[in-house]
């Protein structure tokens, strides 16, 4: 099997547990690759998966903190249960969200998108499933993938589903007199969001859009799924 290593290298434990990870790896006779890997190991957390997404290959599997809800794994639990996959390598697809603008992709979010207030005034928040338009003056919106409903979402208001459902949950932030309760959807609807206002665009919490008044941005499923590594725990 040939194994990609990713790490945080702001957190010296990290590149602590890379090295043994790499060490184990040689043991195991798997191959280390830079690219082309059946195995992408993740460490530093659920934060560092999202910061390495456009870097991911194969199956994720993630060595976090105890408060990590992506990550499979911690730095104590880490060995056995990789060497667990190693042995019966089998993966979980989930899917993503595609976000576009103009008719073009400009991102991908294993977590969410979120639409935020630039100023923290109120937003006016549109909301159109498949031609079935809401509008709700709030704080903003949260457009969610299963891997993302236990984050931001769900500290929302949000339900935790889980991972391998075909659903998209959309959470408002703060609706005014509960205007727009939060709703999971079938991942094979199309969601077109704007704001009345100015407003950003927050993907999996990394990237940034600057969004003009009345900016309108499509949100559905990506063509491709993300394949995390099923471990016994």
């Amino acid at each position: 099997m040939k194994a990609k290593v990713l790490c945080n290298k702001t957190k010296e434990w990290a590149v602590k547990t890379a090295k043994e990870v790499s060490a184990f790896l040689k043991s195991a006779k798997a191959q280390e690759v830079q690219n082309g890997a059946d195995l992408t190991i993740v460490i530093g957390g659920d934060g560092t998966i999202l910061y390495y997404k456009n870097d991911l290959e194969g199956a994720i599997f993630g060595i976090g903190s105890e408060r990590s809800h992506i990550c499979q794994s911690h730095a104590d639990t880490w060995k056995p249960r990789l060497e667990s996959f190693l042995k019966n390598p089998r993966a979980e697809e989930r899917i993503l969200l595609s976000v576009s603008m103009g008719g073009k992709e400009i991102a991908f979010a294993i977590n969410d998108a979120a639409f935020l207030s630039r100023d923290h005034n109120m937003l006016h928040v549109s909301v159109d499933i498949g031609g079935s338009e809401s509008i709700f003056p709030g704080d903003g919106l949260i457009v969610s993938t299963p891997t993302g409903s236990t984050a931001y979402a769900y500290s929302a208001g949000g339900a935790a589903m889980d991972e391998s459902l075909e659903a998209i949950e959309i959470v408002p932030l703060a609706p005014f007199k509960r205007a727009f309760d939060p709703i999971i959807i079938s991942a094979q609807r199309e969601i077109k969001v704007s704001t009345e206002e100015p407003s950003h665009l927050l993907i999996d919490g990394q990237q940034l859009f600057q969004l003009k008044e009345k900016t309108p941005v499509t949100i559905r499923k990506h063509k491709r799924k993300l394949a995390f590594a099923e471990v016994k725990k």
